[in-house]
Parts: C-alpha cells; structure tokens; sequence
C-alpha cells in the first residue's frame, strides 16, 4: 500500500537457485557427465590433448550462450525440432476427400500439434433458463483426458475506471478464481485469452451514411468524418474469451447423476462453469452463454486464420452461413499447416509465439497492462493459463522451498560465494506466500504467451517488435518460442490444450 492508501501488485521471483551453487539440474548433470568423460579418457592413457575435451564441451554446454540465450536451453530445443522434422514432415495438408455423414461428436481434422480434439454438444444442460436452445460446446482432448468449455466475457471499460473500482474488479476477480483452490477439485486449469485485430469502421460509416444525407457539408459531419478517417487505422476490436478444463481423472463419482462417465464428466464441468459465470458476474463483469459448438468453431478459424476467406469475420459475430448451418465443425481445422524455426504458417496467416519468461519485478498498480492490452499493433492474443494449486499442495511447495533456499544459503556461505538480493528476496516471497495461506487465500501456477498474427513474414517481423517494445514497457520479458511456435500456438487457442506453467519456464 501506498501513502494514499493505494493498492500495489507484486510478482514473486523465478526460483534459480538450482541444485548447487544456483546450477540448474541440466548444468550440473552437464558438467558431471563432462567430468566423468574426461577422468575416463584419462584412465584410458588417451593423448592428453583429447582428455579436456569431454570437459571443455560439457562447460561450453552449461555455460554458453546462442543470440543471447543459455546453450542448456537452445540446443534440447534444437535437437527436438531435429528430430521431428526427420520423422515428420514439416508440412501438413487437410484432407479434401468427401465428408462423411455428420455425427453428434465432430473431429475436425486437425494438425498433430492438435490432434486428438473433438467437439461434442454437452448432452446435460441446454441453458434454455437463459434464452437458448442451442447447448453448449465441450471439447473433449484424448490426449489430455480433458473436458473444456469456453464463455465470452466483457468488461466495463476497465482502463476508464477510477483506480478504487480497478482494485474492487481485481480483487473480484481473484475471488471468483480462488473457488477453484480446493482440495481434490477437479478443475485442471482456467485459462483467459484476450484476441485483439483491427476493427475498421464500417458500421460508423454506414450509420452516418443511413442518418445523414450526403449533400450535408456541414462542418460537424466533415469533422466527424475527418476523426473517423484518422481513428480508422488504430480502431481495434477486443473479444475476451475464459476457458475452464476439467481433468476426468480428478472427477469423484456422484451417487445421483448420469450413469455415462462421460455424461457426468460433462455434468461436472457445466456446474463449475456456470458458477464462475455467476462469480464473474458478481465481480461485474457481462458473460454470455457457453459457446455453442459453431461459435466455437468459428471462434478456432478466425484465430487461426483471420485473412481466409473473403474478409474477416467479426469477434463474437456469426456469419450467414453459419447461422443457415452451412458451415460445421468439421471445418474448424486449417487446410495447410507448415512449421518453421522461426514460426508457423497456418492457410494465408503466419503466427509467431513468445513465453512470459518474467513478469514485472517492481510493484505494479492495476492497470499495468494497459500499454500491451490496448497497443493496435495487428492481430495479437495474449495468452494466460492458471492451474489451481490445492491447500495441501501448496503448504509443501513452501516448506521444500524454505528448505531448499536455506540450504543453498549454507552451501554459499561455506563455499564462500555471496548471498545476492534475489536470494534475499526469494526468502522474503516464500515468508510472504506462507503467510498467505494462512490467511486462507488460493494460489495458483501461471503462465503467459503472446502470438502474434500477420498475413506475410515482413508484417510479422514489424508486429513483433513492436509488441516486443509494447511488453517491456510493462514490465514483462518475452521470449520467443522459436522450434515450438506450433505447439505455442494451441495455447492461445481455447480449447484447453496447453502445458504446464513450468514447461516454458
């Protein structure tokens, strides 16, 4: 808190202090590994030029750097994206061949970074109590053994409020995902993707063509017209979407429910999302219905190409065909995939993915990220996956931690290296979240991701530096996925297919 007696925000440190001397696991199996090689090399009366050589490669490994990035982290990546181009090809194609009749589970055919999704309508609510008849779609991840539902959620003008009612929707906010913190809750993860693309202004400019003659040169509608024309190309248009995912393994059979294990699985996610639509209404926010299986659809091709067909369909808007039922889920998938280091080209748009590899060290207030959130810089999704840690679980990640820092503190001290500020300040966070949770409050693992959408590889260059400016400027740190921005991309995507927050650490 603050004189005035605002509210600051703080993000807590990566843990580095590694297994020894603040080496991670890779380092120190690295270096070990070298050492065995070269004393091996040295029993076996080898030329003495030949016995540092295990060493020295190993150190390089542990040590070094490429374009700025640890070598311990670049060449596994490497080596992966190797190995998958030699046994896959880097190019994949849809299958145009005839469709078959239509079934209630779809499976659009999908590239094998997504395969294994299907999307069903769930079979146990319809919310009819709303409005609707049309229910809900569940996306169903073998792979995963996961279940997701995906709301559409606005805000009030969050940047325009007062900094006291930007603390209340926070907090708010945190109080609906804190219900997720239980024990044994079978909520594997909540994830909130923001989508932002140029807007245009089509609708304004129809609605003074339709309300104003066009003889009228009077000089407010000439003004009015001049700030539309210079407002055009920064006009941007935002759609939220919340994706909650429940893990069929965690789910408890209920004594009254259905009787199909898939029927209740899909029971008990319609249940927990639509208490969190109620929470998020509580916290003031607008939530809409589930998406509906075509709205999800559309929702997947727009993102994964916004420049197919003959223009861009509009955030949270269905098209003429699909409202005629033309067009199906089995078409939600792209034709054309082809993965690249550098990126990833999906039909007619090219995406490239960074990881939030550090948030903001200082105190930040609620609207830090308002420079990244409404910069119009292109197509963009931002990207932030939470998994609900349980009590339980929590208090043993602090005592290991406790432990673990105190010790890597005696190994320094004894060794004669000295303790920084960050290992000060990662005593000072652990103090902090334990104290937390005894307070009583939930915690949760995180992970951010930025895509960046363009429609040819010059754009996408000028897009991601300037997202990359836009980012710093906030704080965050960002780097990019090169040899995995396929597999980055399903995290922008709200199906509930991601990775855990360490993943990407």
């Amino acid at each position: 808190m603050t004189a005035a007696g605002q509210r600051h925000y703080r993000f807590g440190p990566h843990d580095r202090t590694g297994w020894l001397l603040g080496l991670s696991a890779t380092q120190c199996i690295a270096i070990g590994a070298g050492i065995l090689l070269s004393g091996t090399l040295l029993n076996a009366h080898l030329p003495a030029v030949l016995v540092p050589i295990p060493l020295l490669a190993s150190a390089t490994f542990a040590f070094g750097q490429w374009n700025g990035r640890p070598l311990n982290q670049t060449v596994p990546v490497a080596f992966g994206w190797a190995m998958v181009r030699a046994t896959r090809d880097e190019t994949w194609f849809a299958d145009l061949g005839r469709r078959r009749a239509q079934t209630q589970a779809q499976a659009p055919q999908l590239p094998p970074t997504l395969d294994g999704l299907t999307i069903t309508e769930a079979r146990n609510a319809d919310w009819t109590g709303r409005g609707r008849t049309e229910r809900a779609a569940v996306v169903h991840d073998k792979q995963g053994r996961t279940l997701s539902a995906t709301l559409r959620v606005r805000g009030r003008e969050f940047a325009l409020c007062e900094r006291a009612a930007q603390e209340r929707h926070l907090q708010l906010w945190g109080d609906a995902l804190a219900a997720f913190c239980t024990e044994r809750s079978p909520i594997a993860q909540v994830r909130w993707t923001e989508w932002a693309a140029p807007a245009g202004l089509d609708e304004s400019l129809a609605y003074l063509d339709e309300h104003v003659a066009q003889t009228d040169s009077s000089a407010a509608v000439a003004s009015y017209r001049d700030l539309l024309a210079q407002a055009g190309p920064i006009s941007t248009e935002h759609e939220v979407l919340v994706t909650v995912t429940v893990d069929r393994r965690r789910l408890r059979q209920r004594r009254r429910g259905p009787a199909d294990r898939t029927a209740a699985a899909e029971q008990v996610l319609l249940d927990e999302v639509q208490l969190l639509s109620s929470r998020l209404e509580s916290a003031g926010l607008m939530v809409d219905l589930p998406l509906c299986p075509g709205e999800l659809a559309e929702v997947l091709r727009v993102r994964l190409d916004p420049y197919g067909g003959t223009g861009r369909l509009r955030p949270g808007r269905r098209s003429l065909a699909q409202l005629a039922g033309f067009v199906g889920v089995e078409n939600a998938g792209p034709l054309a995939v082809r993965a690249a280091w550098d990126h990833v080209r999906i039909d007619r748009a090219v995406h490239a993915a960074y990881v939030v590899a550090d948030w903001p060290r200082l105190e930040v207030p609620p609207d830090w990220m308002e420079p990244l959130v409404l910069h119009a810089g292109g197509v963009r999704t931002l990207a932030v996956h939470y998994e609900p840690v349980a009590p339980s679980r929590s208090q043993r990640h602090v005592d290991r931690e406790t432990v673990k820092l105190a010790s890597d503190e005696a190994q320094r001290t004894r060794s004669g290296f000295r303790i920084g500020a960050h290992h000060r300040r990662a005593q000072a966070e652990v103090l902090d979240r334990e104290a937390e949770l005894v307070a009583g409050y939930g915690e949760f693992e995180f992970v951010g991701f930025v895509i960046i959408t363009a429609s040819d590889l010059d754009e996408l260059d000028r897009s991601c530096a300037d997202y990359e400016q836009a980012a710093a400027q906030t704080g965050l740190e960002l780097r990019r996925l090169d040899g995995r921005h396929d597999l980055a991309l399903a995290c922008g995507l709200p199906i509930g297919r991601g990775v855990t927050p360490k993943r990407f650490a």
